[in-house]
């Protein structure tokens, strides 16, 4: 069991090293070690830019909090609103994208 107090966690980008980040990260469950599964707090800013396609193994599951984003997967664009979520099998190159002016949060959680 472990908890992770919101002013503990780590505001990361999403590529360290580059003037622009497509988005910001926080991990909500380091520092376990041994972990399942992989939770991410993200955050897209308005003037972030889409993101590379990327792929690992596993799955992942997107819960939109606020604002649209734009997935895709293998080419295939899907919008989701508020509230809304996607499960894929991240095997297949995908990539986000904000929809919007505002600034967007989603819930991410990535099997191993």
């Amino acid at each position: 069991m472990a908890v992770v107090r919101m002013k503990d966690r780590l505001r990361l980008p999403d590529r360290p090293g580059n003037e622009v980040p497509s988005y910001f990260f926080e991990s909500l469950d380091f520092p376990v070690a041994d972990r399942k599964m992989e939770a991410y707090y993200a955050e897209f800013d308005s003037w972030s830019e889409t993101t590379e396609p990327h792929k690992h193994a596993g799955a992942e599951i997107i819960y939109l909090i606020r604002c649209q984003l734009v997935v895709s997967i293998d080419g295939e664009d899907t919008t989701l609103d508020e509230g809304e979520s996607m499960y894929f099998d991240s095997g297949y190159p995908h990539s986000y994208r904000r929809q919007g002016r505002a600034t967007c949060a989603a819930l991410v959680v990535v099997t191993a």
